[in-house]
């Protein structure tokens, strides 16, 4: 499965303490999500991924281990959620 988020200026994107508010444009939706949302967002804009291809760029910019099933079930859990509220798009 892979994944693509809209362009940024579809969202505004507020921190407010240790979460983060969404609010996607085309839906008129505001969500409270957390930091992992959002940098997985910032990676999706304009781009299609894998929830592999996620893993591993987190992995690379957050000096994470990427090879770890920690990750990989936060990453696909995060995903899941980010589709369900339609603030990205799965792509078959």
């Amino acid at each position: 499965m892979r994944y693509r988020a809209a362009a940024r200026e579809a969202y505004v994107v507020r921190p407010v303490d240790d979460l983060t508010l969404v609010y996607h444009r085309p839906s008129g939706m505001t969500h409270v999500v957390s930091p992992a949302v959002v940098a997985i967002l910032d990676l999706l804009h304009e781009r299609t991924l894998t929830g592999g291809e996620v893993c591993a760029q987190l992995a690379q910019d957050h000096d994470l281990d990427g090879e770890g099933d920690d990750i990989a079930l936060v990453v696909s859990a995060r995903l899941g959620e980010m589709a369900a509220m339609d603030i990205i798009d799965r792509i078959a």
